[in-house]
């Protein structure tokens, strides 16, 4: 074959990419970038890639509205940061809502590392409401919210919201700027996020910490429901019981259940993952059940007449106990103004002072809200739980404000 015909062949090839079943390198519009000097130069559609030729510019797909928004706070967070002699105006984070507040990092113009936030404006109250009461609160409830610099908006800043087409609406969000914060350790935001049944590590630090254990195991032992169990076992193993013989029961209960935080929970075996009666937590929980029966057999073993009259006593307890853990809230309740119940884990030692703080300002006329654990941060120099996001905090007019200290 002549030099020509291959010539020849190798452009016939080059009409019809489909038939290669490769597709042709080339066709930079695809990547975003030209190679340089090709800036102008059309695509050629013996290069485009073999899906076909691209569409024609007349049916371009509309942006997408949320993409669209994004590009415009972007450009927003320079020129405020422009405006508050800020440098280094630098993306962090955003809310998981469309059209919600994004967060930025910056240096102030006194060299301090720095965070801005850009949020709607209706969310500033909530912010401009803690500043005016935090004076008055006491410090180990004013140390969970964070330092705020300044609170302004777009108008005051004398910054146009940048328009992708003339018929926009006006956008006059709101800006923060407060301290830089770090994000919840793996282990506190496990907690603040699930219930213990919920989650494998949760269950494993609620069953390892022996204070909360403690605690968890006594009030158990106080409902009614344990103390008619354990009158029905006594009525068949010592008929002459007695009072003392009711707590004697529960001492030895306490002291066997209090075992279980030796309890190795098989989560980092590969199997586990793969079992189906472990995919949802009452499944995962019941995994305790022949643990926590063994040991109340144990306990109650010494006031047993017949090994036949214990099974049911046993496997009741077993059974509540259970269920007692599964039936738990999470730690901290997203919305704790509106009655949301603390779970066990909220006695854990890192959350004590958190879940004391929030209840005072419950408490006290202060509307607490949306407390989930992506708006709790850690202040690093002090290791203090701070809620990051006060958009939705409000203090009920009717009520008398937070008392002086």
């Amino acid at each position: 074959m002549t030099l020509r015909n291959v010539i020849r062949s190798m452009l016939k090839e080059a009409e019809t990419p489909e038939r290669t079943g490769v597709a042709p390198r080339g066709g930079f519009e695809r990547t975003g970038v030209a190679p340089p000097g090709a800036e102008g130069t059309p695509p050629i559609p013996a290069l485009q890639s073999g899906r076909g030729p691209l569409p024609p510019a007349s049916a371009d797909i509309p942006p997408d509205p949320a993409v669209v928004y994004r590009d415009q706070v972007a450009r927003v967070a320079q020129k405020v940061g422009k405006a508050l002699g800020m440098m280094e105006i630098r993306y962090l984070a955003r809310s998981k809502r469309p059209y919600g507040a994004y967060a930025y990092s910056a240096i102030s113009p006194n060299y301090m590392n720095v965070i801005i936030k850009i949020s709607p404006e209706h969310e500033l109250a909530g912010y401009q409401k803690i500043e005016e009461i935090k004076q008055s609160l006491p410090a180990d409830v004013a140390k969970h919210f964070p330092h705020i610099y300044k609170i302004t908006n777009l108008k005051k800043l004398g910054i146009e919201w940048p328009k992708s087409d003339p018929t926009d609406n006006d956008r006059n969000l709101g800006v923060i700027v407060m301290e830089v914060l770090d994000e919840l350790p793996g282990p506190v935001y496990d907690l603040i996020k699930q219930p213990p049944a919920a989650d494998d590590f949760v269950l494993e630090v609620f069953l390892n910490d022996t204070v909360l254990l403690n605690d968890f195991i006594e009030k158990y032992l106080i409902t009614q429901q344990v103390h008619n169990v354990i009158e029905s076992f006594l009525d068949n193993a010592k008929p002459d019981y007695t009072v003392a013989d009711i707590e004697d029961v529960k001492t030895a209960i306490k002291d066997r259940l209090m075992l279980i935080r030796n309890f190795k929970y098989p989560r980092f075996e590969p199997s586990i993952l793969n079992r189906v009666d472990f995919r949802k937590p009452t499944q995962r929980i019941a995994a305790l059940k022949p643990q926590i029966k063994r040991l109340v057999h144990q306990a109650l073993k010494r006031f047993n007449p017949g090994i036949e009259m214990i099974d049911d006593t046993v496997t009741t307890l077993a059974n509540e106990f259970s269920d007692e853990i599964v039936n738990q809230d999470r730690a901290i309740p997203t919305e704790p103004s509106m009655g949301g119940r603390y779970g066990v884990m909220s006695g854990t030692n890192m959350l004590t002072s958190f879940k004391r703080a929030v209840k005072y300002m419950t408490n006290h006329g202060i509307f607490v809200s949306d407390l989930h654990a992506n708006n709790l941060m850690l202040r690093p120099e002090s290791m203090d739980i701070v809620i990051a996001d006060l958009g939705h905090f409000e203090q009920e007019s009717s009520l008398p404000p937070a008392p002086s200290f």
